[in-house]
Formats: C-alpha cells, sequence, structure tokens
C-alpha cells in the first residue's frame, strides 16, 4: 500500500493540472483524498491516473423486460452492451444520504440500487415503449459515490463516457440533482471535448447549490440539522451549498460555494450553457409534496423568502438563472418526483415529465 505522506505529495503536483487555475481548488481534492481510508485512497488515486477505473462508478446499459419488478440482470456492464444505431440516453442518478466516505467499496449490487431508488419508474416508462423511446433510444446509466467530491466524480464520469462512446455517437444526458453537477464538471472545458454529447437535460439539479447544505442556513431547526448533517459531513455534498453567485440568484446571509462558482464561471465564459436544458420542480404549495421532508423543506425555503422551490432546490438555482437553452417548470412536483419518481408508478405528473424530457430531447438533435 502506497505510504500516505506519498499520496499527498503527488496529489500536490497532480492538481496543478486539474480543472481550474484557482489555487484554492488543491483544498476540495485534497479533503476528498483525506477523508477516504486508506484503501479507497489508493484506489481512487489509481484510478485518478487512469491505470485503473473507479471502482465506485460504473456506467450500465439497460436492457428493457417484461416486468415492473426490474431485474438486477437487465443492468449491463456497459462494454457488453451490443452496439446499435440508436441515439443514446445516458441518465446520472442524484445525491444518495446514505453514502460516506469510508464506505467499503461499492459493489455492483447497491450500484444498481441507488440508480434502482432514483429512475425505477422511469425505466419501466421506457421498457413498456412510452413515447416509443426505446424505439429510438438505447438507455445507459451511470452511477458514482455521491460523497466524493462532484469535481472527481465528474472527471471520472468524462473518462467513461469517452471510453464508451464515439464521435459519431449521439448521446443525451439526463442528469437528476447532484447528477447536473457531475455532468457539468465531466462536459466543462478544462475538463476536455466531448463532441458525441449533443444536450444534457437536468431535473432539479442546483447549479446555483441548495440553502439545505450550507451550514449557516441549518440553525436551530431539527429537520434542517438532521438534513444538512448528512450533507455537509461529506465532500460531495458539502459543494452543493448554496452561492449567492449567478443570474438573478436571491441572497441568502454568508452563502457561498466555490466550487460551484468556478464552475458555472467556466460555462459563462466557454458559452457551453447552451447544451443545457433545466428542468425545475415547483410546488405551488407545500402540502403537494409527496414526503413530509420536501413538504416541510418547501416550508422552510418559502420562510426564508424561497418561496418557489421542489422542496429541497430553489427555482432559480434549478433553472440555472436562465442562462441554458431552455428552463421548464414542473408544476407541483418535489425533488424526487422530478425524477419521475412517483409513488404510483402511473401517476400522470411521472409520465408527463417523461414524455417532455424525451420531447425535447427530439426537438433539439
Amino acid at each position: 500500500m502506497l505510504p500516505y505522506s506519498r499520496i499527498r505529495i503527488v496529489l500536490v503536483f497532480l492538481v496543478l493540472f486539474l480543472f481550474t487555475s484557482e489555487a484554492c481548488i488543491y483544498d476540495f481534492y485534497r479533503k476528498e483524498f483525506v477523508s477516504e481510508d486508506q484503501k479507497n485512497d489508493e484506489a481512487l488515486l489509481l484510478a485518478f491516473f487512469g491505470l485503473l477505473p473507479n471502482p465506485n462508478q460504473k456506467l450500465f446499459g439497460f436492457i428493457p423486460g417484461s416486468s415492473r419488478n426490474l431485474s438486477n440482470a437487465q443492468f449491463l456492464n456497459a462494454e457488453w452492451v451490443p452496439k446499435s444505431h440508436k441515439k443514446k440516453l445516458v441518465w446520472v442518478h442524484g445525491w444518495n444520504p446514505a453514502e460516506r466516505d469510508a464506505d467499503p467499496i461499492t459493489n455492483d449490487q447497491k450500484k444498481i440500487q441507488n440508480i434502482k431508488n432514483t429512475f425505477s419508474n422511469g425505466m419501466v416508462h421506457f421498457q413498456e415503449g412510452r413515447d416509443s423511446a426505446s424505439s429510438e433510444f438505447d438507455l445507459y446509466l451511470y452511477t458514482y459515490r455521491t460523497s466524493n467530491s462532484i469535481l472527481v466524480n465528474g472527471r471520472q464520469f468524462h473518462s467513461t463516457l469517452r471510453a464508451t462512446f464515439s464521435d459519431s455517437d449521439s448521446v443525451y444526458i439526463v442528469a437528476h440533482s447532484m447528477g447536473g453537477l457531475v455532468t457539468r464538471v465531466a462536459l466543462a472545458k478544462e475538463t476536455g471535448e466531448l463532441p458525441f454529447v449533443r444536450l444534457v437535460v437536468t431535473l432539479a439539479s442546483p447549479q446555483y447549490g441548495s440553502p439545505f447544505a450550507s451550514k449557516g442556513f441549518l440553525g436551530s431547526n431539527p429537520f434542517t440539522n438532521e438534513l444538512g448533517s448528512y450533507l455537509v459531513d461529506t465532500q460531495g455534498g458539502s459543494e452543493l451549498a448554496y452561492t449567492n453567485e449567478g443570474n438573478l440568484q436571491p441572497v441568502i446571509s454568508g452563502a457561498s460555494n466555490l466550487v460551484l462558482d468556478v464552475l458555472n464561471d467556466s460555462y459563462l465564459k466557454s458559452g457551453l450553457n447552451v447544451k443545457y436544458i433545466s428542468f425545475a420542480g415547483v410546488l405551488s404549495n407545500c402540502t403537494l409534496g409527496e414526503t413530509f421532508y420536501y413538504n416541510t423543506g418547501c416550508n422552510i425555503l418559502s420562510n426564508a423568502g424561497l418561496n418557489q422551490s421542489d422542496g429541497i432546490v430553489p427555482l432559480n438555482s434549478a433553472r440555472l438563472g436562465n442562462l441554458g437553452l431552455k428552463q421548464i417548470n414542473v408544476s407541483d412536483c418535489d425533488h424526487s418526483m422530478m425524477a419521475f419518481q412517483t409513488t404510483n408508478i402511473d401517476d400522470s405528473k411521472s409520465l408527463n415529465l417523461f414524455s417532455q424530457v424525451i420531447s425535447e430531447i427530439r426537438n433539439n438533435p
């Protein structure tokens, strides 16, 4: 096993080449690796050099079946999926509150469960032929350890996409919540070009962060303390913090997020926001979410002056301050519902959102 001191020395030189020239970005990478146990440190370091795949991330190809009880056998290693002429959908899930940096390396069963927890309804809509999506697209699903830095996960996602697809492919990414931020890192100019990615659809992604990941916002409210402890205690979760920087962004006292500020500034300078369509959930009433947590979150955000949200992500953050190609509000969908995940799989909100996402992709070839 590599001595821990050697890992830190290597990382100091390594980050000089990463993402941006901002010196403080080193701190985020350092914290990422310092928080891992040595076994995970070594695995991630080897993955970062490209010597091994990151063991906590994976791209699966989805094979449609006949049962709504999705089988793990329907998830194949992406490299085993037969190549076809179809366009490619790549779905990326969001934050998992159960994950921690020091957890054992994630096995395939848990990776698949992470995907199902977010997208099971959407996968059923796909396999049942809604909007003829399965006739036109192959479906892939990307999973990663959400407690890790979005900077690390984004670069790994970039490498995975580059290794899986060719420039002649047409790839469309659909990313929920944190998955949208991981995708933005993967497609940033500093990370490298991926010309085969034609469009990104974000679903309730906190592109300017969420107050619930900001320590200063948590205060003494038991709900915010419980939720916030899951977020701010991990590197990836803390990088979801709210920022006051950004177009049309409402100000919260003391809020800041240098990672998102640097990332969003990169996009402004490169003009790459034109690849993004942003969907935002808007609860017209804080009783319309499907869970107590989202309804409570909606009330807390409203009391702080953020009157439009999905219970976790404020409207302007999900809409990227109206800077993308297009912004679409989705009425009365909470944060989980914004990934097609309604309690009833046949709920019109889930079905209609799926149809709208497929329609936007078809309209922007």
